[in-house]
């Protein structure tokens, strides 16, 4: 099958001066290629408005390149940002982009199958998209809605998304507003997953062990960046209300670093690793019992799988993007994002659980992860966009 993503996230060379990106949708792209499909990707850069310079005019005009990363072919298009807050291109650089890429389809030795536009709000105007191609999903997540809410004054982005044959959300609060706002487009609205490396999961005998083992000290972890939409100010509340033995590790940085140690206070059951490699933090998540992160907005968050995988129990935010997947009670816990006193009592509540309950929490937690492995969403992918 012939498959082209359309996202403005996707890694790209050092020379190309563009600044890191998150891997998950290269990871997306690498595993449908090595279940035998032909994969190509457009990345799409623009240039913020406040990065206008002499060096960057020339990116006014739409240009082009092509590079490769571990055998998929990534066609990479670059604009400047004219307009503060403005997501997706003037009208003219959309006209001259739209007649770029009926060129470099026209030129590709099969058509589409299948596309997958990451974050459709940003290509607003990009109508040759959907031009020749099979069934288009766009995969819409909390930034969307921020966009076609308050950004969309064109009302380009609204027009991009209504042409979209599946609207693919991350989480609840996305599904709502599609339902509201675009149900009547006739498109098929499904959840869409990103699963982990099935590498992650640990043994079945290490699962085991792990429901055997006995729950004198609850050992917490948070994973990620210490930014205000974390709220990892409220773990640490929280967490210096429990009145038993218990440990925090703390495994990130960021902007929020200075103030979460004040509110820390020296408290020598919590320790800070600052950032770590994805390997190093998820060997600390196996030995912890509690993977916390209550994060709004959330659009959805690949660490809760991660600590699922090796058996930890997660809490995560009501509404957020793991609400659904995670079901409060059955394979994790939900609470509201900025309560002390509700996560200060679910931490509790775990930690005086009864063995047995504990053991079906972590099953539980464990055969979610298992149900989502990147070879599972990929092919849910492929069932849902069709």
């Amino acid at each position: 099958m012939n498959i082209l993503i359309y996202t403005d996230y996707y890694p790209a060379p050092e020379k190309y001066g563009m600044p890191a990106d998150t891997h998950v949708i290269r990871y997306f792209a690498e595993k449908l290629k090595e279940k035998g499909h032909n994969v190509r990707v457009v990345r799409l850069f623009y240039r913020p408005l406040k990065e206008l310079r002499p060096g960057s005019v020339r990116f006014v005009l739409p240009r082009y390149a092509d590079y490769e990363m571990n055998g998929i072919p990534v066609h990479l298009i670059r604009y400047q940002m004219l307009e503060p807050k403005r997501t997706y291109p003037q009208r003219f650089q959309a006209a001259l982009i739209n007649r770029h890429l009926k060129k470099w389809k026209s030129a590709l030795p099969d058509k589409a199958d299948r596309v997958f536009v990451h974050f459709p709000s940003l290509f607003g105007g990009l109508d040759e998209i959907f031009s020749g191609t099979g069934a288009v999903m766009g995969d819409l997540h909390n930034i969307d809605v921020t966009v076609l809410r308050e950004r969309d004054k064109s009302g380009a982005a609204r027009n991009f998304v209504r042409k979209l044959h599946v609207l693919g959300y991350r989480n609840n609060r996305v599904r709502d507003y599609l339902a509201a706002e675009f149900g009547s487009s006739g498109a098929a609205l499904h959840r869409v997953y990103t699963g982990i490396d099935s590498s992650l999961l640990a043994s079945k005998d290490i699962i085991e062990a792990r429901k055997r083992a006995s729950g004198d000290v609850l050992r917490v972890i948070y994973a990620g960046q210490l930014i205000p939409l974390k709220n990892v100010d409220i773990l640490v509340q929280a967490f210096r209300k429990l009145d038993h033995e218990a440990e925090l590790v703390i495994v990130g940085d960021g902007e929020e670093a200075a103030r979460i140690r004040e509110l820390a206070d020296g408290d020598p059951r919590i320790r800070f690793t600052g950032w770590l490699e994805r390997e190093q933090a998820t060997e600390l998540m196996a030995n912890a019992d509690v993977l916390a992160m209550v994060s709004s907005p959330e659009s959805y968050g690949m660490v809760y799988l991660e600590a699922m995988a090796k058996g930890t129990i997660p809490v995560a935010a009501v509404g957020e993007g793991f609400d659904g997947i995670i079901v409060n009670g059955e394979n994790g816990f939900l609470v509201q994002p900025r309560d002390v006193d509700a996560l200060a009592r679910v931490l509790a509540d775990i930690r005086r659980m009864s063995p047995e309950d504990r053991a079906r929490l972590i099953d539980n937690a464990y055969q979610t992860a298992c149900g989502l492995t990147e070879d599972r969403t990929t092919d849910l992918f492929l069932e849902l966009n069709q």
